[in-house]
């Protein structure tokens, strides 16, 4: 999991868009994201949509390995 005081490319999301990016990180799909969060399966892949262009990345794989880097 991400930690919210780090600095590095995760600074640039919203606190909902760093929740989800930490859900996807430890393998939450994304109905599992939206119950948990308890929002519609459309804003989590919004929001998903979001966290991909921010950080410049296309792929879950792509975030794990950012969140591994950081």
């Amino acid at each position: 999991m991400l930690d919210p005081s780090q600095e590095g490319v995760f600074h640039k999301l919203s606190q909902r868009e760093f929740e989800v990016a930490n859900l996807i990180i430890v393998g939450k799909k994304t109905k599992e994201i939206a119950a948990e969060l308890n929002i519609k399966s459309n804003t989590v892949s919004t929001i998903k949509k979001n966290i991909f262009y921010k950080l410049k990345i296309s792929t879950v794989i792509d975030l794990f390995n950012l969140s591994q880097n950081q």
